[in-house]
């Protein structure tokens, strides 16, 4: 798993190993073995990882709020899936990010 990879590596940043396992459950955990994928995959699997680990960083508050919507004084907010942002197996992710990642291959949900 590419968690996994990260910590044999060194990383200790909190924020940049929750990213990581974020990224293992947008793939399904198909990051067996990181230095045996290609290196298009790896450099898609690192630019992805740096953006989430920002977006995840700067938007905390609102990912881990348990509201999907609010409201005040006529002013609405909705968290979920919209034209930039998705929700795929409980992870936030924008569209952008997440669309980049499939590019590996990595995230087929079959079997």
């Amino acid at each position: 798993m590419y968690a996994e990879y990260l910590k044999n590596q060194g990383v200790t940043d909190n924020d940049e190993l929750t990213a990581a396992e974020h990224i293992d459950v947008l793939t399904y955990g198909r990051i067996v073995d990181f230095d045996k994928l290609t290196d298009l995959q790896k450099g898609i699997i690192k630019r992805v990882h740096d953006e989430l680990t920002l977006f995840d960083t700067e938007n905390a508050d609102m990912i881990n709020s348990y509201l999907s919507n609010y409201s005040i004084n006529g002013v609405s907010m909705s968290f979920g899936n919209s034209w930039n942002l998705l929700c795929v197996n409980g992870i936030a992710v924008p569209t952008r990010i997440y669309s980049l990642l499939k590019m590996t291959g990595l995230c087929y949900a079959g079997i």
